[in-house]
């Protein structure tokens, strides 16, 4: 039966250095046995936007068919010539000729080396497509990528009927895509903010995920994040609604009550469980449609 090697980087978008958020879009695999690259890359761009709304899906696009075009551009001589760089000094070769390490929004993740016996390089690509990209609902890397954008659907779905052109005509009271930015100049990006008194904006956290660490250090980030961002809720008067998902394990628990009570502490900032999020629309809904 036959050894073959592989050499595998993925292909991440990197949306906050600052968060440390980043999502798996694409990963390049090199077969050497074959001398042959394969590139795949997840079909649901969309899905990015989803999570986060001020992604340039066209910008995204753009590196995609560059790197394409690099990997075309090689021939079978070039792959040849470097087969003993691209098997044990693949990261090099990818900053090199198809990718920098110069900070952009899409970086490769350090490469790993495996073994498959009896597999040709399509099932290898398959099997590696389906374990880390974004086309299926799933858990990747620890944490659960499409949860989020569901908890501010809820919230946005039990509003949809409104008129918002009505409720807007003398004053804003509803934002979509509201934007904080602190005294650094670092812009935030808030899917939708109300009016009430004070200017609700809505961020969505997900603790649904598969460890315990993960859950603290998506915690300390956004308490990091909301501390920073204080004076900007003071100055403007604001106030950071954070609609909240439990973890599906119930082993986590602990470490979620204890995320929670960390996030308690914040001035400005309100906690919303997903099984509150219809209560708390409903008073989003009072108050923007009050007067009209």
């Amino acid at each position: 039966m036959e050894n073959n090697q592989y050499i595998y980087s993925i292909l991440k978008y990197k949306h906050s250095l600052l968060l440390g958020e980043s999502l798996n879009i694409g990963i390049l695999i090199y077969i050497p046995n074959e001398e042959k690259f394969i590139f795949r890359y997840s079909k649901s761009l969309s899905r990015i936007k989803s999570i986060y709304d001020i992604v340039s899906e066209k910008t995204i696009k753009q590196y995609l068919s560059q790197i394409e075009l690099k990997l075309q551009t090689l021939k079978s001589d070039e792959i040849h010539f470097y087969q003993n760089e691209l098997v044990n000094f693949f990261d090099k070769f990818i900053d090199k000729f198809i990718l920098p390490q110069d900070g952009s929004v899409l970086q490769f993740s350090s490469s790993k080396t495996s073994y498959s016996y009896g597999n040709d390089s399509e099932t290898i690509a398959n099997n590696l497509t389906s374990k880390y990209l974004l086309d299926k609902e799933k858990h990747i890397a620890g944490i659960t990528t499409t949860k989020e954008p569901i908890l501010v659907k809820k919230f946005y779905g039990y509003l949809s009927s409104l008129d918002f052109e009505r409720i807007n005509q003398n004053a804003n009271k509803f934002y979509k895509n509201y934007k904080v930015r602190n005294e650094t100049g670092n812009e935030f990006n808030f899917d939708y903010a109300w009016q009430n008194g004070t200017l609700n904006l809505i961020k969505p956290i997900s603790f649904d995920l598969k460890e315990s660490k993960g859950i603290a250090e998506k915690a300390y980030k956004n308490f990091g994040l909301f501390t920073d961002l204080s004076n900007e809720a003071s100055s403007n008067n604001l106030r950071y609604d954070l609609l909240i998902a439990r973890p599906t394990l119930k082993s986590l628990y602990r470490e979620f009550d204890h995320a929670l009570g960390l996030l308690e502490t914040l001035q400005r900032v309100e906690i919303v469980l997903e099984e509150n999020i219809e209560k708390y629309s409903q008073k989003a809904i009072n108050a923007l449609t009050l007067d009209i």
